[in-house]
């Protein structure tokens, strides 16, 4: 079994696994990083300051706060929708045709088709 966070953005939906996360923020206070990577949307004030991805698609006001190969990092994300345990089986290989292996499953679910976001791959766009 795999315990997974379950999250929208405005192009679909994903999950992470729950290990990989630290929590929740509002995105008041985001600010823009000047001639930032693609992906990087802006920096959250914090000690240290938190770099925050949009690279899974436009998000709202919520920052999924994960960590991952030593770095801690936000992703925009439209909302959190709750955990779930699922079994190791019902998670497919991940889709061909990625430019960067973001994806490391699909999920498929009553709501229709979920991404396994890897956050490995995610840390490596900070």
């Amino acid at each position: 079994m795999r315990t997974l966070v379950h999250f929208l953005t405005g192009d679909g939906r994903y999950c992470v696994p729950v290990e990989a996360t630290v929590g929740v923020r509002t995105a008041a206070g985001l600010v823009p990083l000047p001639v930032p990577r693609p992906g990087v949307i802006g920096v959250l004030p914090a000690d240290p300051p938190l770099t925050v991805l949009s690279v899974l698609g436009s998000g709202g006001d919520r920052i999924l706060v994960i960590a991952a190969v030593g770095s801690t990092f936000g992703l925009l994300v439209e909302e959190v929708t709750g955990l779930s345990s699922i079994d190791e089986a019902e998670i497919g290989s991940p889709p061909e045709g990625q430019h960067e292996a973001l994806i490391c499953g699909v999920i498929g679910r009553e709501q229709g088709l979920e991404f396994l976001a890897d956050p490995a791959a995610l840390a490596k766009r900070l």
